[in-house]
């Protein structure tokens, strides 16, 4: 039977073994790629990212090209009938969606693709976005990806951008210095930068680069 481990992030601790996260992946350790704690009640929510037909990695060519910018011309977030109803979130409405690491906005869309789940007696809902979305381009939207932590598998060092937690905020983000006063209400300053229960501290082996097949015969370990 493979070894189960949860995501860096989740909302629910290791059903089969009392360590939650892989004992060799690689943390990266620092106060701006901080990690929520399991069942962190700040961050209740488990987001997951997807592609679109239309638009090709990251959106940075598909998005300039008009007639697939005007098929999907919008960051969203998928989420179900059923958190909608809870947060009182309407199909179109704007949202904002927050991590340990930074914050953006997009549109809901309820869908009924995107279903609770039962863990330990305890509704978690998940959400979905998308992650073509940049700055730059005839349409433009928040990028995903800054929500994301940044880790390394153990053997290659891809990094774990299919699984973390969040919070959902209704309404647009705040401009301007309002911006950094709200962000400090739902992400505060301070603190350890290992948050985690199992991350290590900064400067430790696994939380920095290090490893993997990618350094094979280039570090010498004698």
């Amino acid at each position: 039977m493979p070894t189960h481990y949860e995501p860096l992030e989740s909302p629910v601790h290791n059903a089969l073994y009392s360590r939650d996260t892989n004992p060799a992946v690689h943390w990266f350790t620092r106060q701006e790629n901080r990690f929520a704690p399991p069942g962190d009640p700040r961050f209740p929510f488990v987001l997951t990212t997807y592609r679109l037909t239309e638009h090709h990695t990251a959106g940075g060519m598909s998005r300039f090209l008009s007639h697939l910018a005007e098929l999907q011309p919008e960051l969203f977030a998928e989420i179900s009938p059923e958190l909608a109803v809870e947060l009182k979130i309407s199909n179109g409405d704007h949202i904002s969606i927050v991590s340990l690491r930074g914050a953006i906005e997009a549109r809901a869309l309820v869908s009924r693709r995107i279903r609770p789940l039962h863990l330990n007696g305890k509704t978690v809902h998940q959400i979905a976005m998308p992650f073509h979305f940049g700055s730059a381009g005839p349409v433009k939207g928040g990028a995903t990806n800054d929500l994301v932590p940044i880790s390394g598998e153990p053997n290659v060092t891809i990094m774990e951008a299919k699984a973390l937690t969040c919070n959902i905020v209704p309404g647009r983000l705040p401009r301007g210095p309002a911006f950094e006063q709200w962000l400090n209400k739902y992400v505060p300053k301070g603190g350890p930068p290992n948050l985690h229960p199992e991350q290590p501290a900064a400067g430790a082996p696994c939380a920095r680069a290090g490893g993997g097949h990618g350094l094979e015969g280039k570090i010498d370990t004698r």
